[in-house]
């Protein structure tokens, strides 16, 4: 079950807490627990009765600790499975007194008074916590993330539990089988949130530095940390997580970081549950993380959120209220796509075939007084190639569903929204400096859908403005709650072209070399066609970022899940492309950046003569940032250079492009040559031999080392046939000592230098 925030300047964590057993409708949940006679044994836990016994007469009476523990279960917001031994109920006595487990009792005297949080930060565009970005003021995101060592300390004693060397490395490498597999689900969990708002994730290095309540940006870890301990075994408590708030005070609970509860790795009924791609533990971790990002809790506990205090697995990762919270705080996807400078370009619609789009659940943000808020109007851009006929629709959604701020377990004061209809859209199509308007649509009112169609429109390029037109939003919009509309937008071309599929590779991560490296691509890519039945079908990896996919295509099996070993660092784009059942096609990039490789230099030695040119190929590992000649020295000898443009290949396993210039007077015998980089450096001995070449004595016609008359006489019998090419010319026209195919006047003199030597050199 998820728990509920306390309403703190000291208390920013999110928890989650678990309830054992049966589906959430059949669970003992705290408003179980009737709203009077306190005093009334039957209403508790027959174990809790016993807790109580044992305790009350060190403390206070039995009847009076009853009260209290009944008074604080009702207004809480932790979650406690009904059967739970005596000494688990007395450790949750002891721990935090049921109260959330991040806060601490206000009045020593009354150990179960109550407490609320509200976190009032979001993160600043470059990854730090600000109240310069309040919430509310959609503004896109880039956080780094980072997976902390076995030598951090994690945990903050804030929360109520013990601080402890941090075991998630250790824990994901028992339940999955491999570490990075682990970590892939959790990065799987950040990019459920990519999917629907602004936030750019990149996996960095993490210094390991103990667990503290920073807010602010630093070069040496990520914003976001996610570590794990046993937090009083399975206690009851999944997980917990910092609001983004600025912090660095003692006691206070603030910088976004991720504690989970390792007790329950293994556990087949929770984390270990391989159900619909390990739902249960991605649930928790996408929960958390929402704390991380500034969201509360939010109620009824109805199975409609992922926000809700009690985890459930009908639903999976961020649902219709969470969307429009992301939307609400970063925008969406296309977040900072406001002014038609910044319009998000899908590109030429026509080449290398006819496309249709359909962005599915991104949002607006209506205006504020204040004029801080610019997430009002979306600007999109796109390009004909060959007339077409466009439909062209902003589409509401969202549905009705009621929601609210949780004050305990699942109450707090609720109200309905018709999310559909909270903005009054407008779409409008231009042309691409915005200076012509071609059509607009903006008759048909709050919540319902707006459309262009043109037949026949002209190949060119387009920029397309949807903006909110209700003039309470644009107005009066001081509630965030109301004004964020999330819509689809439809760009359909020709006859049933059916829209492309939504691609998610996951996040910006980090390997080390010689891994095996994780990827998924089945949780949260989806199909966006709504006008016919579809389904993904295949999921195809660019993996070495060449440019070619290589992975999971045709005939091979689909690859959802593909592993890959890389064996040269730097950084690799790789793109998974996901293919529906109509054909049709969508692609997302990430960036793989891989570390800790050792250069390595293997291949086959050459040898060279004396005044030639010998191109050569380098083959190993690690050679991708091999960039310049100068990456290439021999070691060994004189008068032999580098030369050319190095080429590396997408792992960096080869290098061409290179060549050896050996001078006329290159000392001869073996060369070592040495590659290097910024990352290392091998070397390879006797990788070249340079071979003395004896300078040909010309005139000496008969090979016996002397110019001499016998060789004139030779002479003078080629200078009377003259062409090389006489059929009574010796074989290989031997007095043609320029080479020009006669042996004429100017061999002549050639000749005569030599037979005037006489001597060979």
């Amino acid at each position: 079950m998820y728990s509920k925030n306390g309403r703190s300047t000291m208390a920013t964590i999110g928890t989650l807490v678990a309830l054992c057993g049966g589906a959430a409708s059949s669970l003992a949940q705290l408003g179980s627990f009737p709203q009077s006679d306190f005093q009334g044994k039957s209403l508790l836990p027959f174990q809790l009765e016993l807790a109580i016994s044992q305790k009350a007469p060190t403390t206070m009476s039995a009847s009076v600790m009853r009260a209290a523990i009944v008074r604080a279960m009702h207004s809480t917001n932790n979650c406690y499975a009904s059967n739970l031994t005596a000494d688990q109920w007395q450790s949750l006595m002891d721990q935090y007194h049921f109260l959330p487990v991040t806060q601490t009792p206000i009045d020593p005297n009354d150990p179960f008074a109550d407490r609320l949080n509200v976190d009032l930060y979001r993160w600043g565009p470059a990854g730090t916590a600000s109240s310069s970005f309040p919430s509310g003021v959609a503004i896109a995101t880039n956080l780094t993330v980072s997976f902390p060592g076995s030598t951090a300390t994690w945990g903050l004693a804030a929360s109520g539990f013990a601080t402890a060397a941090n075991v998630l490395s250790a824990s994901l490498t028992s339940q999955f089988g491999d570490l990075d597999r682990g970590r892939e689900y959790l990065r799987q969990c950040l990019g459920s949130w990519r999917r629907y708002g602004g936030i750019t994730y990149t996996e960095v290095a993490d210094d390991n530095a103990n667990m503290s309540n920073s807010g602010s940006h630093n070069n040496a870890r990520g914003d976001i940390r996610i570590g794990g301990i046993s937090l009083s075994g399975q206690s009851g408590v999944l997980a917990y997580n910092c609001f983004p708030s600025p912090g660095g005070l003692a006691g206070s609970l603030s910088g976004g970081d991720m504690v989970i509860n390792t007790a329950y790795f293994g556990d087949a009924s929770t984390f270990n549950n391989t159900t619909n791609n390990y739902r249960y533990f991605r649930n928790t971790c996408t929960h958390e993380h929402g704390h991380g990002l500034g969201f509360i809790h939010q109620v009824p506990c109805s199975s409609q959120k992922l926000m809700e205090p009690f985890i459930q697995t009908t639903t999976d990762n961020v649902r219709v209220d969470d969307r429009r919270a992301v939307g609400r705080n970063y925008g969406d996807r296309f977040s900072g796509n406001q002014t038609l400078a910044t319009a998000r370009n899908f590109g030429n619609l026509t080449s290398p075939s006819v496309r249709s789009l359909a962005n599915r659940d991104i949002s607006l943000n209506g205006y504020w007084n204040n004029g801080a808020n610019a997430g009002g109007a979306d600007f999109f851009k796109f390009t004909l190639g060959t007339a077409q006929n466009v439909r062209i629709a902003a589409v509401p959604t969202g549905g009705n569903y009621t929601t609210g701020q949780q004050s305990s377990d699942c109450n707090g004061t609720t109200a309905a929204y018709a999310s559909t209809s909270c903005a009054d859209l407008v779409v409008v199509l231009t042309s691409a400096d915005g200076l012509t308007t071609i059509a607009t649509a903006s008759g048909n009112g709050i919540g319902t859908s707006e459309v262009i169609t043109i037949a026949g429109l002209a190949a060119g390029d387009y920029a397309i403005q949807v903006y909110d037109n209700n003039a309470a939003n644009v107005t009066n919009g001081a509630n965030a709650n109301t004004i964020v509309q999330m819509y689809d937008l439809e760009l359909q071309l020709g006859t049933n072209v059916y829209s492309d599929p939504y691609a998610n590779a996951g996040i910006n991560k980090r390997i080390g070399a010689n891994v095996s490296c994780q990827f998924i691509g089945d949780i949260n890519s989806a199909t966006t066609e709504n006008r016919t039945a579809v389904s993904v079908s295949r999921y195809e990896w660019d993996l070495d970022g060449d440019g070619t996919f290589e992975t999971g295509v045709a005939p091979a099996a689909s690859a959802p899940k593909p592993t890959f070993t890389y064996v040269s660092n730097g950084t690799y784009p790789v793109s998974l492309r996901v293919r529906d059942t109509l054909g049709k096609t969508g692609i997302d990039t990430i960036n793989v950046v891989v570390f800790g490789a050792t250069t390595t230099f293997t291949g086959t030695a050459l040898s060279g003569d004396q005044g030639t040119i010998v191109p050569f190929t380098i083959t190993g590992t690690n050679l991708k940032n091999v960039n310049v000649a100068g990456n290439v020295q021999v070691l060994t000898g004189t008068g032999v250079t580098v030369t050319g443009t190095p080429v590396p290949n997408a792992l960096g396993t080869q290098v061409t492009g290179l060549s050896f210039v050996i001078a006329p007077d290159a000392s001869v015998g073996p060369r070592n040559v040495r590659v290097s980089n910024a990352d290392g450096n091998a070397t390879f001995n006797n990788f070249l031999t340079v071979n003395e070449v004896i300078v040909a004595c010309p005139g000496d016609l008969n090979n016996d080392g002397f110019v001499d008359d016998t060789d004139f006489v030779l002479f003078a019998s080629a200078y009377d046939l003259l062409d090389c090419s006489d059929p009574s010319m010796p074989v290989g026209c031997p007095a043609d000592l320029n080479d020009d195919g006669f042996v004429d006047d100017t061999d002549f003199v050639l000749f005569s230098t030599a037979y005037d030597a006489f001597l060979c050199p």
